[in-house]
């Protein structure tokens, strides 16, 4: 598994710092101001979701390869 903090792909990089200009024009819109502290952990959890996710598709992945190599193998 990957142990980077960082999803690279393609030269790009996504951090919680690179999401947070983004929130911060989402929550403009609000009726209420967000504090600073409450946008970081919206980015942060934005990027901890998208890194599940990532390491839930590789791992699906990775388990249907090792099934396909092993279907046939078993065959014959």
């Amino acid at each position: 598994m990957d142990k980077t903090s960082s999803i690279v792909t393609g030269g790009a990089t996504l951090t919680a710092a690179s999401l947070v200009p983004a929130v911060q024009w989402v929550s403009g819109g609000c009726h209420l101001p967000m504090p600073l502290e409450v946008q970081l952990l919206i980015s942060g959890a934005i990027v901890t979701i998208i890194h599940a996710a990532r390491n839930w598709w590789v791992a699906r992945a990775a388990r249907a390869a090792a099934k396909a190599s092993a279907a046939p193998a078993a065959q014959s």
